[in-house]
Parts: C-alpha cells; structure tokens; sequence
C-alpha cells in the first residue's frame, strides 16, 4: 500500500533562488544524468576522442529514466517507510506526471539507441543494462537477499561508472589501459557518494547497511582523501596531456570535496548535504575550456 504524500519540509523551502533550483535538480532526479553526461563527455576528451552529441544526452535520459523508476518503487514501499525522503515523498505526490513523462521519453528514448548509436556501443552497454537490471529487480524484490552478496552502494558506484565510460570504452581502441586508472577513481568517488548518502540519511528503523558500507562510512574522511592524493600522484606522474591532467585534478578537487563534506555533515541540513554530495562531482566543468 503506498504511502500518502507528505508536503516537502521547510528545509526544501527556501526563498533563496539558487537555493530552490538545487533542491528541484536534485528532486527531479537531474543530479545523476547530469553528472553521468559530464564524466561521459570527460572520458571522451581525456581518450582524445570526439563522441557523438547524442550519446552524452542518451546516457543522461537512460540514467533520468532508471532514476525515475527506483524512486518510484521506492516511494511505494511501506514496510521501509523510515528510509524514505524528500526526493520519495516528492514522486509520491507527482507520481502520474512521472509515469506520464517516463512513457513519452521511453520510446523516444529507444528509437535513438537503436537508430542511432552506434553497434559496439549498443552491446557494451546492453550488457550493463542487463547487470543493472537484474540487480535492480533483486534490491527491490530481495533487498536483503541482494545485499548479502553485494552492497548497493558498491554495485550503483561501479554500474554507474561502467556505463558512463561505455561511450569512451568501445570506441578507444589502443586507449583503453589508459583509461581505465580514470575509470576506477571515478568508480571510487560515485561509491563514496552512495556510502555519505546512506550513512547521512540511515535511521535506526531501516534495513542495517551492509558491513563494507558501514565500514567506509567510518572511514570516509580517509578513503576520500586517499583517493584525492591517488589522483594527484596520477597527475604529477603520469603523462601530461592536458584533457587527462584536467580529469585527474578534477578527480581529486571532487574526492577533496568530499573529505570538507563529511567533515561538515552536521552543519547542513539533509536537503543540503543530499545536494552537495552529487555538485561535487561536477567539478569537470570547472576545466571543461582546458578539455577542449
């Protein structure tokens, strides 16, 4: 039985222009796309290589509409009413529009794949959509089931990453190897997202987090920073192409946010902190012109 939609808390009021426009890019589930079309388009520059306009934008629609769907199915669980938040009660009470919005985009959204991206694309990433998709139906089926055998905020950090760089991958050819340490730090920073997340809105009531995320959220000070001296050393030793030393010390400027957000959690409000854990991985655009 879903749960009656409750109006948004005075946290997500806010007479603040900027403010407001924040809340509602995350509330829309505008946070993810738009953060998996900077990376793609990242990849593509550090690998040198020009991607289609179009598959930036596929990905962030393919990722809206996942995003769209699990908030959904989240919203509608009313065993775990206590791990809901803003973003569920918000689908709650805009649900139809959803629903409405999702069947126009879906098949849009299916010509172009399949129209327009290109063959070694469509594979790569029709076998991570196929992994996501079965992971995706166990969480919300056997949630618990699921977790035993791999934590969500791993699983969503190393999807997530995979299926930005498919763009990249199947078209780098000999640029692969190089690749793939950019690759693996931006999987890092999307599972530290997903842990500061679950540890900042986890409640007593909910289902307990897996070990490894219990773990990392005990350490998220230093795994972020570890990871923004990693992609420094990177940067300092490796080779120095311009689109590739940007990406790395975008990498780490976002793992260094990371470290200042953890260590001023309590200061912000959960509105603030859930916004602010997804800007800092668009730090990517403060290069960009340097990426070109």
């Amino acid at each position: 039985m879903a749960l009656a939609a409750q109006p948004l808390s005075e946290t997500a009021r806010t007479p603040s222009i900027p403010a407001t426009l924040a809340a509602y890019w995350h509330l829309l589930s505008l946070d993810a796309p738009t953060v998996a079309a900077l990376w793609c388009w990242s990849f593509g520059r550090a690998a040198h290589i020009a991607l289609p306009r179009l598959a930036p934008l596929l990905l962030a629609v393919g990722t809206w509409l996942v995003y769209v769907a699990d908030r959904i199915l989240d919203g509608l669980d009313s065993v775990n009413r206590a791990r809901l938040r803003e973003r569920h009660y918000f689908y709650l009470r805009h649900r139809t529009a959803f629903l409405a919005a999702g069947a126009l985009v879906s098949p849009i959204f299916a010509w172009a794949v399949f129209t327009r991206m290109s063959p070694a694309v469509r594979l790569e990433d029709t076998a991570v959509f196929a992994v996501a998709a079965l992971y995706f139906l166990l969480v919300h089926i056997r949630e618990r089931a699921a977790e035993r055998w791999l934590p969500k905020e791993l699983a969503v950090g190393v999807l997530f990453a995979t299926a930005t760089a498919v763009p990249t991958w199947a078209r780098a050819g000999n640029e692969r190897l190089a690749l793939l340490p950019l690759i693996a730090i931006f999987a890092i920073l999307c599972w530290l997202n997903c842990v500061a997340i679950e540890s900042w809105e986890s409640t007593a009531e909910g289902a307990p987090a897996h070990a490894t995320t219990v773990w990392a959220a005990q350490h998220l000070h230093g795994i972020a920073l570890a990871t923004a001296v990693f992609s420094l050393g990177l940067a300092w030793t490796g080779p120095h192409e311009l689109a590739r030393l940007c990406l790395l010390l975008a990498a780490a400027l976002s793992a260094f946010l990371l470290f200042w957000l953890a260590r001023c959690a309590r200061f912000l409000t959960s509105m603030q902190l859930r916004v602010a854990v997804d800007a800092v991985l668009l730090t990517p655009l403060l290069l960009a012109a340097w990426m070109r």
